[in-house]
């Protein structure tokens, strides 16, 4: 059975989102390439050998002849604007709650990297390989073991199917078209060959294992369960243009390109697609330490702001009184979290607000690790709390140090 949609407290993304249909909307996609693309893929022939390549001399979008930017054919024209078609209402939807669940981390115009690892989005090279089966699996399941969160009601997200399908709509704003045949290509290489070549040429960004760094995991297992091997080439033949992410096809040779391929399917596990029960934290159950001593982490804070995790710990081993408060969506605390925290989703704020007290410390995290737990501490503020902290180093901080975690909804 699907869950209702839990209620949501207005959020200045949400009044931005209405600016910016007031004054003429259509300024949220003013980064958005022609949606109206061939359906003909520019890719087709460094992906997988087909004599149609727009990237060739004779015909390239980027040509004289044949150039969208040129005077007589710009998409920014004032007589050709993709701006000027109409949201459908689906787009309207999927702005509101891009805007609501995803841009603090991906952008408000899913430019990306608003929060560490969180990629571009709305790069219209993604969009040309990512098929829609892929986004929805990736905002369903989402990356676990990563910051970016299973959004979906059957794992204990804010989001409904639909909800999904209408992002994804929105998302197709800024690259309508998609390769065909992309995901029906199977790649043969050498995943043994290829690693040295990716500890020279990748590792720096998505780390020696793949495990992500600078820029988003290549080995989650749910990733690669979405991602075809057409996915994968298209990504490494092209990159993403407008990101750190280089083009390799005349880099590296075809074979190469292929064991690079084969070595990030050799990452692949099965996955666990176990969906969850309906989620309702007890948020009246909210004290570490009851009856201890109250925190004081006032002069402990970075910035005035941050709190180390070190100090935190602290204070949990001399049974000290204050609240950890999970900020990340119910999936992530369900899967594990700190011992003894509350799950407070950053977009159901206002329930924890109208029952935490004023007189105890609140320390938040999330897996960022700041832009998460930063909006509920701002939140917290907002509404009149004057002892509010994030954990500075995050949940991934603390999970890597060894401290006390729990998984379920029970807080211990």
């Amino acid at each position: 059975m699907e869950r209702d949609q839990p209620t949501t407290a207005t959020r200045p993304r949400r009044l931005v989102f209405a600016l910016m249909l007031a004054v003429g909307g259509m300024q949220l996609l003013s980064a958005c390439p022609g949606i109206n693309g061939p359906a003909d893929d520019d890719d087709s022939a460094d992906d997988h050998g087909g004599p149609d390549d727009d990237d060739s001399a004779g015909d390239d979008d980027d040509s004289a002849g044949d150039d969208d930017d040129s005077a007589g054919d710009d998409d920014d024209s004032a007589g050709d604007d993709d701006d000027s078609i109409p949201f459908s209402d689906a787009q309207l939807r999927g702005a509101e709650l891009w805007l609501e669940y995803c841009g603090m981390c991906h952008g408000d115009q899913g430019q990306g990297y608003a929060a560490d690892q969180a990629n571009a989005l709305s790069n219209a090279s993604f969009l040309a390989a990512a098929s829609d089966e892929f986004l929805h699996s990736s905002i369903r399941h989402g990356r676990p073991g990563t910051p970016m969160s299973a959004w979906a009601f059957d794992y204990g997200g804010p989001l409904s199917d639909a909800d999904i399908t209408d992002i994804i709509a929105w998302l197709r704003r800024f690259g309508a078209f998609q390769l065909s045949g992309l995901d029906d290509i199977v790649v043969s290489g050498d995943a043994q060959t290829a690693e040295p070549q990716y500890q020279q040429l990748c590792a720096n960004c998505h780390g020696p294992d793949g495990q992500g760094g600078s820029v988003s995991s290549v080995a989650n297992p749910w990733f690669l369960e979405a991602a075809s091997d057409g996915f994968l080439l298209h990504a490494i033949n092209k990159g993403r243009p407008g990101t750190t992410m280089p083009a390799w096809e005349a880099v590296l040779s075809e074979q190469e390109r292929y064991n690079l391929v084969a070595l990030l399917r050799s990452w692949a596990t099965p996955v666990e697609d176990s969906k969850v029960p309906p989620f309702q934290p007890d948020l009246s159950d909210h004290l570490i330490g009851a009856g201890g001593p109250a925190a004081d982490f006032s002069d402990q804070l970075r910035d005035g702001r941050f709190v180390s995790m070190s100090e935190v710990h602290d204070a949990l081993l001399a049974g000290q009184e204050f609240i950890i408060l999970d900020a990340r969506p119910g999936s992530d605390y369900l899967t594990e979290h700190i011992s003894g925290a509350i799950s407070a989703p950053f977009y159901r704020m206002e329930e924890a607000i109208a029952v935490l007290p004023h007189d105890r410390w609140i320390v938040t995290y999330c897996g960022c690790p700041h832009t998460l737990s930063g909006d509920a501490v701002d939140s917290l503020l907002a509404a009149g709390f004057s002892q509010a902290a994030v954990l500075d180093e995050g949940y991934y901080g603390w999970l890597s140090a060894g401290y006390p975690i729990s998984s379920g909804s029970e807080r211990y």
